[in-house]
């Protein structure tokens, strides 16, 4: 039996990503925010959202009689979220640029940065809600997620100059969910 109650569209007013240093406490409920350390990264992309893209390629391993496929594995495994922060803040500046040093006096920042890119490993809490119903939520804890600059960050009239960042997982993580398969028996 179908259940439109279990489709989800996401992109709520409360939809966040939360970095901390590696080994922050992650949170083990969806009642619990995230503690010290976890900032909001801002306002995302809506044309982009959150993207998760499952990694690998499969290979197959066939047998001598016939060429025919023996057996199947999957190679190089992983997770990736892929989003674009809107904020220009000191978080956002220092995921995307090697900041060497930074400093903020009467409202001015200023940072000097080196010319490449380097992997900025995050703990990271991934909170997707229900557009239409703020009391279901997707919770994604991430004890390490390795986050690089993806793609060009564009400075035009006509859009934001956003931050596109990819982030892989590393190790296990975990997803905290509402569940509602259950509900209305």
């Amino acid at each position: 039996m179908t259940n439109s109650a279990l489709a989800r569209i996401f992109g709520s007013d409360n939809d966040k990503i939360w970095l901390a240093p590696i080994g922050a406490t992650l949170p083990t409920s969806l009642a619990t925010p995230p503690g010290a350390g976890f900032e909001d990264i801002g306002w995302l992309n809506t044309d982009t959202g959150v993207t998760e893209t499952a990694l690998g390629s499969l290979s197959e391993i066939r047998g001598h009689q016939g060429a025919g496929i023996v057996r199947t594995r999957m190679e190089t495994p992983g997770t990736q979220f892929q989003f674009v922060a809107l904020e220009q803040k000191a978080m956002t500046d220092g995921l995307r640029y090697d900041v060497k040093s930074s400093s903020t006096t009467g409202g001015v920042r200023t940072s000097t940065r080196g010319a490449g890119q380097k992997v900025k490993p995050r703990a990271a809490v991934i909170d997707l809600l229900d557009i239409d119903d703020d009391e279901v939520q997707l919770r994604i804890c991430i004890p390490r997620l390795e986050i690089i600059p993806n793609g060009d960050r564009t400075f035009i009239n006509s859009d934001i100059a956003g931050y596109p960042m990819i982030g892989t997982v590393i190790g296990d993580y975990t997803v905290i969910e509402t569940d509602l398969e259950g509900a209305g028996e």
